[in-house]
């Protein structure tokens, strides 16, 4: 898997498109907090962000703010995956690789790599971000606060795992790049549309596990924390696992669709 891998290496070393969007990927978490950070500090002089709203940038809760408001960004992860995705059927990489013997499984196999890389890597750079935005609030006690709500920053890799693995299911059907894109944009829209109207007008709140709405409920609206009874705090803790085993069971759906598609499809 190594060789493949290092195989894998070689086709982005060399392409600036990539590089450019992981630089974007990367820089845009620690920048776009740092705006809202920025906002805050503005809006409420005294205290940086506190009052009513608590302090979400300090420990235990920049955990949770940063977490939430990185997952914001989700679409340019999403962009990247699409176009190194689609650049495989464009350029009909893929079909070189297995000429020159890899196994349709071990495409797809190193193709799935590349995705939990770019979430973990995203991950990283919010567990980074946070912590340091924590520290900065929380210059004293910092490392008893900074373990509470560190889950929060897993959360956020499941759910960028999620969208990123729809996003690299559909480059893998469509193989298109632009039209991906615009799939992948008005399936995030659909999705919401159908939420709001089931859940709002219906109180149907079986909508609450579908793939896009499950991930976001495990992060939830940081800012109101301050104003939230413990009756609903409670009560999105006690679903919790039921969210966590409904994200994962869609990821390993996912995987195994993008396998079987690509193994029974034409090259």
């Amino acid at each position: 898997m190594l060789r493949l891998l290092r195989v894998e290496w070689m086709k982005v070393k060399n392409y600036r498109t990539f590089w450019i969007l992981l630089s974007i990927t990367i820089v845009s978490i620690p920048a776009f907090n740092y705006m809202l950070y920025n906002l805050m500090n503005n809006s409420f002089p005294k205290g940086k962000g506190k009052g009513i709203l608590g302090s979400p940038f300090g420990f235990p809760d920049a955990w949770q703010t940063v977490s939430w408001n990185s997952s914001l960004l989700f679409i340019i992860p999403a962009i990247l995956i699409i176009t190194l995705t689609t650049n495989e059927f464009t350029y009909k990489t893929h079909r070189q690789n297995i000429i020159d013997g890899w196994s349709r499984k071990q495409f797809v196999s190193v193709k799935l790599i590349e995705v939990f890389i770019l979430s973990a890597l995203t991950t990283i750079t919010v567990y980074v971000t946070a912590f340091l935005f924590g520290f900065l609030n929380n210059k004293t006690g910092a490392g008893a606060a900074a373990i509470g709500a560190v889950r929060f920053v897993l959360f956020y890799f499941i759910e960028m795992l999620s969208y990123s693995l729809i996003a690299f299911l559909l480059s893998m059907l469509i193989k298109r790049a632009g039209l991906t894109m615009g799939l992948f944009f008005i399936y995030m829209i659909v999705e919401q549309i159908v939420v709001g109207i089931f859940r709002g007008k219906y109180d149907i709140n079986a909508v609450n596990y579908l793939p896009e709405e499950v991930t976001d409920r495990l992060i939830p609206f940081p800012y109101a924390k301050a104003i939230l009874s413990q009756q609903d705090a409670a009560k999105w803790e006690s679903h919790i696992p039921a969210y966590l085993l409904a994200a994962l069971l869609y990821v390993v759906i996912y995987c195994l669709v993008t396998g079987r598609n690509f193994v029974k499809s034409d090259l």
